[in-house]
């Protein structure tokens, strides 16, 4: 708050920006410590598991745990020690790698199988779509604290198609 005096409106946008990215991180950082106290939980762990029963193959079963890390917004990663479950396979193993893949119940169950919040998501969903270009999109995200580039043109490219697909654009 030194100089006060000599302040004018290009410092207040300054201050605003850098209490935004702050607010930003945060907000990550809060949303962080709630995901992973919920996975911390033995109790949303098996509610996890029974809501995803759908997805199960007959041969699926509990594989153990898993870390696994979640984007959050303000470009916050948190890193979630999460059961994991995988289809057992009924031939030997050999050379031939498996063609199942696993997941885990909880990140499946909260929508974030992804590695993304549901919050990122649609952010990433949202500027993509209405976006002229990814240059444009990308600069929009920045500003929300979503700074994984390649991982976000990915899920720009997939919710273009899919909603090519419905008819919305």
């Amino acid at each position: 708050m030194a100089n006060v005096a000599e302040w004018d409106g290009r410092t207040i946008k300054q201050r605003e920006e850098q209490i935004r990215v702050a607010a930003l991180v945060l907000a990550g950082q809060c949303v962080a410590l709630l995901l992973y106290n919920i996975s911390q939980s033995e109790v949303v762990q098996k509610i996890a598991i029974e809501r995803t029963k759908g997805w199960w193959h007959p041969k699926t079963r509990r594989q153990g745990y898993c870390q696994r890390q979640v984007l959050t917004i303000g470009n916050v990663v948190v890193s979630l020690k999460l059961a994991y479950v995988v289809e057992r396979r009924s031939q030997p193993k050999g050379k031939r790698k498996s063609l199942h893949q696993g997941f885990c119940p909880l990140l499946r169950w909260l929508g974030m199988s992804e590695g993304i919040t549901p919050l990122v998501w649609s952010t990433i969903a949202e500027y993509g779509t209405i976006s002229s270009s990814f240059a444009v999109a990308r600069s929009t995200l920045n500003q929300w604290g979503i700074k994984r580039e390649q991982r976000e043109k990915v899920r720009e490219r997939e919710w273009g198609k899919s909603s090519y697909k419905l008819g919305l654009r």
